[in-house]
C-alpha cells in the first residue's frame, strides 16, 4: 500500500481539466459516436471519471463529482434539460463510484501493471460498473420520457456504450499519467510491412459498401491480426492508443449510416461494432500487458544475471588475492612472486634493462620465537613486513614473504648501486623501529640481506638472481648479519 505522501494531491490544474475534458467528450460522444437512431455506440466521459479517481485515490471525491455534475449539465446541453442532465449526472457518478470502490477494494494496480490487473478493471468497470449505471440510468430516462424504448433495451444500449468508453479510454488515460519505462524489441522491416498492409486493410475495409468489394467482404474483424501485432510489439499505452483510434474510426463509420458488417439492421450493425470493440480491447490489452510483463521479467532476469555475474568476478578477484597474498603479514606470498619474477624477467629481456633482487631474512629469528612464543613471533613477521613495505614503496618495487622469516623485493630498472642503496635503508628502518630481541647481538630485531643485479639475457634462467641473491645473503650472516652484502653478475 501506498502511504498518503505518494499519492498525489488533487491541483488547481486538475480541477479545470476534469471538467472540460468531461464535457468535451460528452459533446464528442453524443456529436460523433451517436448513431442516426439515437444510439450513444461510446459514452466517453466517465473514462475520465475513473481516471481522476483512480490517480487521487478518492480525495476530494464530493468536489470532483460537483464539477462532473456541473460538465454533464454543460455537456448534455441542448439535448436534456438540465434537471434531466442532473439525474444522467447521478447515474454516471454511480457508475463510477462503483467501478472505483471494487478497483480499491480488491487491490487493482491503478497503472494496469499485470494481466490480473486487466482482468479486474474490466470486471469492476465496464462489467459492474457500467451494467449499475445502465440500470440507474435506464430507469431514469424511463422516468422522463414515456416514448422511450422498453427498460431493458435502454439498460443495454447504455450498459454497452459505458463499458466501451471505460475499456477503451481508462487504460491509456492511466498510462499516460504513470508513464513507464519499457524495454521495447528494435524496430524491424518486418514491423514496416505490417503497418503498411494494415493501413491498406483500413482503407479497404473503411471504404467497402456494406463490408462488401468485388463480391469479397472484408469486416473489421480483419484487423483484430494488426492490433494483436502492436500490443506484442510495444506497451499497454500504444495499445490503448490503437485500439482508441480504431474503435472511435468504426464508431465514425456507424454513426454516419454506414453498416461495415454486411447488410444487417442498423441495431445489429450497432451490436456487432460493439462486440467487435469489445473482443478487440480485451484480446489487445490483455496481450499488451502480458508481453509487457514478459519483457520486464526477462530485464530482471537479465539485470540479475548481470549483477550475478560481476559479483563472480569480484568474488573469484578476491581469491585470486586470496590464493596468491601471504595470510599472516598481508603481502604477497611465495606463488606471487614466482610469477612477478617470470614477468619482470621477461620484460628486462626484452628492455635490456637491469633486474636487482634481493632476499632478507630475520636475524635469530628462532631464538625470537623461542623465548617469546610464537604468537610473539607472528606479530613480529608483521612488523617486519610492515617495515619493509615503508621503504620499498617504490612504483613498480615488488615485495613477497619468501617462506618463514624470509622476505624478497624485485626492484625492476634498478642496477646494484641502487638496490644496495634500498638495502641499506631497511637496515636503517629497523634500526630506527628498534623492535626489541633480548637474544639478538644487538637488542633490537635485525635483518641480513643478499642482493643481486643484472641485465637479463634471453639464455638465462630467473633461477640465477635468485641463486645470487642467496649467496649474497649467507655471505651477510657469516659476516656477523644485520648488514647487506650486493653482487653483480
Amino acid at each position: 500500500m501506498k502511504s498518503l505522501e505518494q499519492i498525489p494531491r488533487p491541483t488547481l490544474l486538475s480541477y479545470i481539466l476534469l471538467p472540460l475534458a468531461y464535457c468535451l467528450s460528452a459533446k464528442v460522444s453524443l456529436a460523433l459516436a451517436t448513431s442516426q437512431e439515437g444510439v450513444t455506440i461510446l459514452w466517453l466521459p466517465n473514462a475520465f471519471t475513473l481516471a481522476t479517481l483512480l490517480y487521487y485515490r478518492g480525495q476530494r471525491y464530493w468536489f470532483f463529482m460537483l464539477l462532473v455534475m456541473l460538465s454533464e449539465v454543460a455537456g448534455d446541453s441542448p439535448r436534456f434539460e438540465w434537471h434531466e442532465s442532473i439525474m444522467l449526472g447521478i447515474a454516471n457518478i454511480i457508475e463510477v463510484t462503483i467501478a472505483y470502490l471494487i478497483m480499491r477494494e480488491s487491490g487493482v494496480s491503478r497503472k494496469l501493471n499485470d494481466l490480473r490487473d486487466v482482468v479486474q478493471f474490466s470486471v469492476a468497470g465496464p462489467l459492474i460498473g457500467s451494467l449499475f449505471g445502465g440500470l440507474t440510468g435506464a430507469a431514469i430516462i424511463k422516468s422522463f420520457s414515456a416514448n422511450a424504448d422498453n427498460y431493458l433495451s435502454i439498460v443495454q444500449v447504455w450498459w454497452l456504450g459505458d463499458a466501451l468508453g471505460l475499456m477503451i479510454l481508462t487504460p491509456m488515460l492511466l498510462a499516460f499519467l504513470y508513464p513507464k519505462k519499457q524495454t521495447f524489441q528494435p524496430f524491424q522491416s518486418v514491423d514496416l510491412l505490417v503497418c503498411v498492409i494494415t493501413a491498406g486493410l483500413a482503407g479497404l475495409v473503411f471504404s467497402a459498401s456494406n463490408a462488401e468489394i468485388g463480391g469479397v467482404f472484408l469486416t473489421p474483424t480483419l484487423l483484430l491480426p494488426s492490433m494483436l501485432y502492436l500490443a506484442a510489439r510495444t506497451n499497454l499505452k500504444w495499445t490503448a492508443i490503437g485500439i482508441c483510434i480504431l474503435s472511435f474510426s468504426l464508431t465514425l463509420l456507424i454513426s454516419h449510416g454506414e453498416k461495415p458488417f454486411g447488410d444487417l439492421p442498423m441495431t445489429l450493425t450497432i451490436l456487432h461494432g460493439q462486440e467487435f470493440i469489445f473482443t478487440l480491447s480485451i484480446a489487445s490489452m490483455g496481450l499488451a500487458t502480458l508481453m509487457s510483463h514478459i519483457r520486464d521479467h526477462k530485464h530482471h532476469l537479465e539485470t540479475r544475471v548481470a549483477e550475478r555475474t560481476e559479483e563472480l568476478k569480484i568474488a573469484n578477484r578476491q581469491l585470486e588475492e586470496l590464493s596468491t597474498t601471504d595470510g599472516l603479514t598481508g603481502i604477497a606470498n611465495r606463488r606471487r612472486f614466482d610469477e612477478e619474477l617470470q614477468s619482470e624477467w621477461s620484460r628486462a629481456v626484452r628492455s635490456s634493462q637491469p633486474l636487482s633482487l634481493a632476499i632478507i631474512d630475520i636475524d635469530w629469528f628462532k631464538n625470537y620465537n623461542d623465548h617469546y612464543g610464537h604468537q610473539e613471533g607472528d606479530e613480529c613477521l608483521r612488523k617486519v613486513a610492515g617495515i619493509l613495505a615503508s621503504v620499498i614503496s617504490r612504483g613498480g618495487d615488488f615485495l613477497a614473504r619468501y617462506g618463514g622469516e624470509e622476505f624478497v623485493f624485485i626492484a625492476p630498472d634498478t642496477d646494484v648501486d641502487h638496490a644496495a642503496a634500498i638495502a641499506h635503508k631497511i637496515c636503517d628502518a629497523f634500526q630506527a623501529a628498534g623492535l626489541p630481541h633480548e637474544l639478538s647481538n644487538y637488542g633490537y630485531v635485525t635483518v641480513s640481506i643478499g642482493v643481486a643485479s643484472m641485465i637479463p639475457q634471453q639464455a638465462s634462467k630467473p633461477y640465477t638472481l635468485v641463486k645470487a641473491a642467496d649467496k649474497a645473503l649467507y655471505l651477510a650472516k657469516g659476516q656477523g648479519r644485520n648488514q647487506a652484502v650486493y653482487a653483480e653478475i
